[in-house]
């Protein structure tokens, strides 16, 4: 039972946090000068209001959404993950909150266009830790947060005076400290709530994939290099495991609107690509709505977020189309 799959996610977050850990604390001490002279996140101003969290999912192209959500004439907040902002311009939507939780260089790449630098009147939420290219190509104001990296309490609710989420908070300038739920969507979620918005409406949260060849999924390479550990002069072997982590589920909430196999046959329920991390996410996130009891609505159209694994009153899945005709 050496190759139990839920222990995966776990040992993946381990390996993130490991490989991570300096690239975090570098960032956030070349953008401490700017956290603690910057906005706090907890002061953005509230909107009470629907509002359109807007995830990187393959979805929401597959769909047309931003299109659908233009055509629509919305005139609601839209919070948008950091990938999809350049998408949201050239679209004519413009979103009220930007949001970037990943410290990697490589997300500068989704500020640099021209229609980004021309948006000087988007609000962005930036962890404290992102890296400082991507805080020098934003151009708009930025509200900064601290990632919740660990329980900064105990179960009795005793603060952890070594936790390195509080220690981060202190040298923040207290700086707020919310939840990311592991990725920038649950984030935009968690976000939502805090300002208040209701409905919290989804679209491209796909927590899952439609790759054709498994080797292609984002975790693939992460699960391989676990099991690579296990297994450092068998490859082969690390690599089925890891395909064995990848399996393919049906989304019963929604109907496919065309054929696009192997994941979609018009007519049939939409299949999607999942594995324990997004399971993981997923989970995480479930746990949040039905502890917030805010009134959620998935208007993905696939993905694991279904209406089976997130069983509460507040949560609920609906066609596109039908939500934007309903709260726009």
């Amino acid at each position: 039972m050496s190759d139990v799959v839920p222990a995966a996610p776990d040992d993946v977050m381990r390996h993130t946090y490991d490989s991570l850990i300096g690239m975090w604390m570098e960032n956030f001490a070349q953008n401490i000068t700017a956290v603690r002279s910057g906005k706090d996140l907890q002061n953005l101003p509230k909107k009470p209001e629907a509002c359109i969290c807007i995830g990187g999912g393959p979805s929401l192209k597959k769909f047309n959404h931003l299109k659908k959500i233009k055509d629509s004439g919305w005139k609601h907040p839209i919070l948008t993950c950091d990938k999809e902002l350049v998408n949201c311009l050239e679209m004519g939507l413009k979103p009220y909150l930007v949001a970037t939780v990943d410290a990697s260089p490589i997300i500068r790449k989704f500020y640099k266009h021209k229609l980004v630098k021309k948006a000087t009147d988007i609000n962005a939420a930036f962890n404290v830790t992102v890296h400082p290219l991507v805080r020098n190509s934003f151009r708009g104001p930025v509200y900064w947060y601290v990632a919740m990296m660990d329980p900064v309490q105990d179960a009795a609710g005793k603060l952890n005076r070594r936790s390195p989420t509080y220690i981060l908070y202190l040298l923040s300038g207290r700086k707020a400290v919310i939840s990311g739920i592991g990725n920038v969507g649950s984030f935009l979620w968690n976000v939502a709530t805090d300002l208040q918005c209701s409905p919290i409406i989804l679209v491209g949260y796909d927590f899952s994939e439609q790759v054709k060849d498994k080797a292609q999924a984002v975790y693939f390479p992460a699960f391989t290099a676990m099991y690579m550990q296990k297994y450092p002069n068998n490859p082969e072997k690390a690599q089925n495991l890891a395909a064995d982590l990848h399996q393919v589920e049906v989304n019963k909430d929604f109907i496919a609107p065309f054929t696009d196999l192997p994941y979609m046959k018009k007519g049939e329920h939409p299949h999607y690509l999942v594995n324990p991390m997004w399971k993981r996410y997923r989970e995480s996130l479930a746990m949040h709505i039905v502890a917030s009891k805010k009134h959620t609505i998935n208007a993905s159209g696939n993905g694991c977020l279904t209406t089976e694994a997130i069983k509460c009153e507040n949560f609920e899945a609906s066609n596109l189309e039908a939500v934007l005709e309903k709260y726009g």
